[in-house]
């Protein structure tokens, strides 16, 4: 018989609201997955912490589960405690041009990016549309069309799950890069439980992406921002959508690969004469378009292997398309990565979190 943890560490009392074999897959976007062993929902911090706590008392692993966006869970479900932030409430102040807004982790962020917007509010209004709760947005440092969330987190609220106390780190300190950040570099350490931003009133909305530039005309409003980059997004199926089979999917599956002036030289002399890969100068080198890349190493839209397949509408979403297996998701993936990294000598990097794996792998 197993135990759950060793004899010497004491345990704490149950949690109230603990549930046991809860189905994941239902909880994601990208619809795969088993159950979890244990699951909670806290609606607070002390309600969090109590969970925490609880795990820790008899070694049991914890994966902090948010709006199911950018997640892969394991067919075998995931053998610990899921602990699903539910913390909600926001409050605004604002003096002068900033306006500062904190939401709790559990709010939902395009609900927050829809009052923004509303408000007046400048600074989010590109990142509309994307799914997930605010305690999520940190940690990938999530962004679209030429925003990212980096530039207005002031401060994040985080219980440090190696003291058990409630800490604020500044945006200073929170690592932040391209889709990065500390909490996504230590995913065990902190679980987010509130995030404070500062936006700009009255200001103008973003214009630094050329597809969204040229979706919209003259100067417009934030509002004007908004519905275009929903439905930019919605025409991708990458709103969720009941209605859409293409949105049933994990958002964008690979990041963008940045190279460096020598790997888009050898990426070009891997095309013929006429062909020429789009690129966008950044920090560090050219970003060039991932699903560029995997149409270009021969997955098109619309492939479909198994249960599993590419959006007919962007070839950067791996998408269930109905019956899908964890294994069958990871395992394209990885033929996608091995064809472009084979074509072109260009590694992707997974934009997901794989839960539940182990060491488990892909066939």
């Amino acid at each position: 018989m197993k135990a759950d943890a060793p004899a010497n560490r004491t345990r704490t009392p149950e949690p109230a609201g603990l549930h046991r074999e809860i189905p994941l897959a239902p909880l994601t976007t990208l619809g795969v997955g088993g159950p979890a062993r244990y699951f909670l929902e806290a609606k607070s911090v002390p309600a969090a912490r109590r969970a925490l706590a609880w795990a820790e008392s008899r070694g049991l692993p914890v994966f902090v589960l948010g709006g199911g966006s950018n997640v892969v869970v394991a067919d075998r479900g995931f053998q610990g405690l899921v602990l699903r932030t539910a913390i909600s409430g926001t409050r605004s102040e604002v003096s002068g041009s900033e306006a500062r807004i904190e939401a709790g982790a559990g709010e939902s962020w395009d609900g927050l990016v829809s009052r923004a917007v509303e408000e007046g509010w400048a600074g989010i209004e590109c990142l509309s549309g994307i799914p997930g709760l605010v305690g999520a947005t940190p940690i990938q440092n999530v962004g679209a069309y030429g925003q990212e969330v980096a530039e207005t987190v002031e401060e994040v609220e985080a219980i440090d799950r190696a003291t058990g106390e409630l800490v604020r780190i500044p945006a200073d300190r929170c690592g932040f890069s391209y889709r990065h950040s500390r909490f996504k570099e230590h995913p065990d350490r902190h679980l987010i439980t509130r995030v404070r931003f500062r936006l700009r009133t009255g200001g103008p909305p973003a214009l630094r992406y050329e597809e969204l530039e040229s979706a919209v005309s003259g100067n417009p409003t934030l509002g004007e921002v908004r519905k275009t980059v929903l439905r930019i997004r919605s025409s991708k199926g990458m709103v969720v959508d009941p209605e859409d089979p293409d949105s049933r999917s994990g958002g964008s599956f690979f990041l963008n690969p940045i190279l460096s002036p020598e790997a888009l030289a050898r990426l070009e002399e891997s095309l013929p004469e006429e062909r020429e890969p789009p690129r966008y100068r950044v920090e560090g080198g050219f970003k060039v378009p991932a699903a560029w890349l995997i149409e270009e190493a021969g997955f098109p839209r619309g492939f479909r292997w198994k249960g599993v397949g590419l959006s007919s509408k962007h070839a950067l979403a791996l998408v269930n398309r109905g019956g899908a297996t964890a294994r069958q998701v990871r395992t394209l993936a990885g033929r996608i990565q091995e064809r472009v990294r084979e074509r072109f000598g260009v590694d992707l990097e997974p934009e997901p979190r794989f839960v539940g794996f182990d060491g488990e792998e892909p066939r």
